[in-house]
């Protein structure tokens, strides 16, 4: 045991200096970037997003990554080409001067890129890095044609739920789902990963353990790559892979245990992570339903509860998930709203099973004829206008700010009473 202890602290230390020179190196390359004008090649690492009147991108060019704001036709230029795509360009980089420069440069953005000349590269508007971005881009565009099928806005949510894709979102709903506690839908998270490993399960199943975990890996580094490598997403998948990796290797390894590599393990890598509230909100997340899922059940379970399990599967991961980002949410967005845990409770079930038959309907109506592709998808418009529906009730009947706090202790009470020990007193006699 005492062995096991030293190992542990050794390993911790060993991180914390890695992890020490992995950030100053970060921090070197952020504040050292080379500066001035350029003309060749940029690559897209985002995908455009138009803001009010104008467009901005995110570009890597000569290995350094800088932001670019577009306006006319540059940016409707710019719109024709999404993430992995090249661009030739001419312009001048420049140094960031923004209020905003600290959280541009925690996610390794070294500059500004004032473009005067954008056009295709000479191979074409569809030249990528890479066939495996490719790939990705592809189904991503079939997933989007399958969505734009349905009518409205359900489109832009059906793609936020799905593949992570809110860049279509209006305002007015992007503002009702952080009202009522439901923004964590749209953002691609281990519930997504699990549901795309479900649904190519019948694949991996019939191949023998090394091949299926290469193809594990291939399907996870693929998705990462469609859903653009958001914090959450390296979060679900990191551990995915960990967990086959293990599973592989005919061991075995608690959840709580593949967290704590996974982010040992992004910290060296990427320290600017510490940085990320997405990150930090999808660790609190899974955090909480590992280590408070078991308590709360234990704990309903000595309450009326008992006689209706499906009601406890029911609540009891909604709870422990809420738990999980209650610090982070409280430090960075304030006190959650009351409506939270019901919009949670009514909205995540339909929402999980429009993420989980989502890919391959969309995919098939993505490559059906238009009459066909309405037909597969109308049962999602149904599920999808379901979600939207409970947020905007969750938006409309904001409790004042006491009930809120009170909601929130009693959150807080409930977890604190799952985790206090118990003791069974089955042997004494009175």
């Amino acid at each position: 045991m005492f062995s096991r202890i030293r190992w542990m602290i050794v390993l911790l230390c060993v991180c914390a200096v890695v992890g020490g020179m992995r950030s100053h190196s970060e921090w070197n390359a952020v504040h050292s970037a080379e500066m001035g004008p350029f003309t060749g090649r940029a690559v897209l690492v985002t995908d455009p997003e138009p803001v009010g009147a104008g467009v901005r991108i995110v570009s890597e060019i000569a290995g350094q990554r800088f932001e670019s704001w577009l306006y006319g036709s540059k940016a409707k230029r710019a719109l024709l080409h999404v993430a992995g795509e090249s661009l030739a360009v001419i312009g001048q980089r420049e140094p960031t001067r923004s209020r905003y420069q600290r959280r541009l440069e925690v996610r390794h953005i070294v500059g500004r890129f004032e473009v005067s000349a954008l056009s295709d590269v000479e191979q074409g508007a569809q030249a990528f890095e890479s066939r495996f971005m490719l790939a990705a881009n592809r189904v991503r565009s079939a997933l989007s044609e399958g969505a734009q099928t349905l009518s409205g806005d359900q489109g832009a949510l059906f793609s936020g739920l799905v593949y992570g894709d809110d860049s279509q979102q209006p305002d007015s709903m992007v503002a009702r789902f952080r009202s009522s506690g439901l923004a964590h839908l749209t953002a691609v998270s281990g519930q997504n990963v699990a549901f795309i490993l479900a649904v190519v399960a019948p694949v991996l199943t019939r191949l023998k353990r090394s091949p299926r975990l290469v193809v594990t890996l291939l399907i996870l580094a693929w998705f990462a790559i469609m859903t653009r490598v958001e914090p959450s997403v390296v979060r679900a998948v990191t551990m995915a892979g960990i967990s086959a990796i293990v599973f592989a290797a005919g061991r075995t390894s608690s959840a709580s245990k593949i967290l704590a590599a996974t982010m040992l393990g992004l910290f060296v890598i990427d320290p600017f992570l510490v940085w990320s509230v997405g990150w930090w909100l999808s660790v609190g997340g899974c955090g909480g339903l590992i280590l408070l899922s078991q308590p709360l059940k234990r704990s309903l379970e000595s309450t009326r509860m008992a006689h209706h399990p499906w009601l406890m599967v029911w609540i009891v991961p909604s709870l422990a998930a809420q738990l999980g980002v209650l610090p982070v949410s409280v430090m960075i967005f304030g006190w959650p709203s009351a409506m939270s845990v019901p919009c949670n409770l009514l909205a995540v079930p339909v929402a999980g099973i429009v993420m989980l038959l989502g890919v391959p309907v969309a995919l098939a109506a993505g490559f059906a004829p238009v009459s066909v592709a309405h037909v597969l998808m109308w049962p999602f418009g149904i599920g999808v206008r379901w979600v939207d529906t409970v947020a905007a009730i969750g938006e409309r009947l904001q409790p004042p700010m006491w009930i809120n706090l009170a909601a929130s202790s009693i959150l807080v009470g409930l977890g604190l009473w799952a985790m206090l020990p118990r003791h069974r007193c089955d042997n004494l006699e009175i």
